[in-house]
């Protein structure tokens, strides 16, 4: 009994073990690989056939010199235990990161076998790089919202008197020449520090049940004549898509912005596609990286796409992939703010399906 009891414990932790989404490796000595589960070749890429009988360092990156193996040989050699992030190489070339934990087997005293659990770290990753780009813009938002009102105020008191003193001059003189030069100037840079305090959201949106669809088909004469004649514009919009409470006007100005970035993306004629459906988030190691149930207004177009130096500031202000003189670098930035405003996120990436773009922006849902 005590024989077929321990049996069914192994077949128990073998069944255990192969069905486990986390990789699993057993070793000899000589780190010859005898044993992996499903998940191993799930997130190699390698079949069962071709990594049984072969080395462990058919999974070598590169991306690690001879001492970290050296330390990592000689702690388990010792019957230790082993446990470091390290990057590996799967069967495509394309590199990943695990949590790499090595525990020596031990029969009748002896070290026999190695035993490897590899967790993969990718999607916990994405998350940190997401928190410290939203931490980083929170950061901005702080200083830049600061210093906007500062600015506003100083600003407010300068238009109001260059206006009472155009009333003084005589008209059609110089001075007045001078004057109108200098409000112009001021109401412009008025505009651009309105955009700097919706990026760091120093207002509350007046928001109210909307349904996002109808919204939408209200805006599209607006977005053609924004994008112009030579780019098609597509809607795909859901059926049964849940209602929001937004401000209307504050989400349609971050939609006119997003389009008019699309627009100026693509080099000749082009397609701009707005999408929009439900979305429940079970993980917060995917996308929004907040769990809840949303409704997603998606902004694809097939222009240039966005390079990685993009990719990493696209939503801070001032930052322009456009010749001087073409942009504030304030658009994208203030959409960010009127998102965040809503208790909503945006998240921008370059399309897998076509050349372009894709900018989500995620709404919690009515419910």
């Amino acid at each position: 009994m005590a024989i077929e009891s321990e049996l069914n414990i192994c077949k128990a932790l073998k069944n255990a073990i192969d069905n486990t989404p986390v990789s699993y490796i057993i070793t000899d000595l000589n780190s010859n690989i005898i044993y992996v589960n499903e998940a191993t070749t799930s997130l190699t890429g390698y079949s069962n056939e071709e990594l049984i009988g072969n080395k462990t360092s058919i999974f070598k990156s590169g991306k690690h010199n001879s001492e970290f193996y050296k330390k990592m040989w000689g702690i388990i050699l010792s019957g230790d235990f082993f446990s470091s992030r390290i990057i590996n190489k799967k069967k495509n070339g394309e590199l990943y990161q695990v949590r790499l934990n090595i525990q020596p087997i031990k029969i009748d005293g002896k070290i026999q076998y190695f035993l490897s659990r590899e967790e993969d770290l990718t999607n916990i990753i994405e998350l940190e790089n997401k928190l410290i780009a939203t931490q980083k813009l929170e950061s901005i938002a702080l200083m830049v919202g600061e210093l906007a009102h500062d600015f506003n105020n100083f600003l407010t008191v300068i238009i109001g008197s260059l206006e009472l003193i155009r009333e003084e001059v005589k008209s059609a003189s110089v001075y007045e020449q001078l004057i109108n030069e200098i409000l112009k100037s001021a109401k412009e840079q008025a505009n651009m520090i309105r955009q700097l305090l919706i990026f760091a959201r120093k207002s509350t949106p007046l928001r109210r049940e909307t349904d996002v669809n109808g919204m939408l088909i209200e805006i599209k004469p607006l977005i053609q004549s924004q994008i112009t004649s030579r780019n098609k514009l597509e809607y795909k919009l859901s059926e049964n898509l849940n209602r929001v409470e937004i401000d209307e006007q504050l989400i349609k100005q971050a939609l006119l912005n997003l389009t008019v970035n699309s627009r100026d993306s693509i080099e000749t004629n082009g397609t701009i596609t707005i999408k929009t459906y439900n979305y429940n988030c079970e993980s917060e190691f995917i996308e929004p990286y907040h769990t809840g149930k949303y409704i997603v207004i998606e902004v694809l177009d097939t222009g240039k796409g966005l390079s990685d130096d993009a990719l990493n500031h696209l939503f801070e202000p001032f930052f322009t992939t456009k010749p001087k003189g073409k942009g504030t670098g304030l658009g994208l930035s203030s959409v960010y703010g009127i998102v965040k405003n809503h208790d909503g996120y945006i998240f921008a990436s370059n399309r897998k399906d076509t050349n372009g773009a894709s900018f989500r922006i995620y709404l919690p849902a009515k419910t």
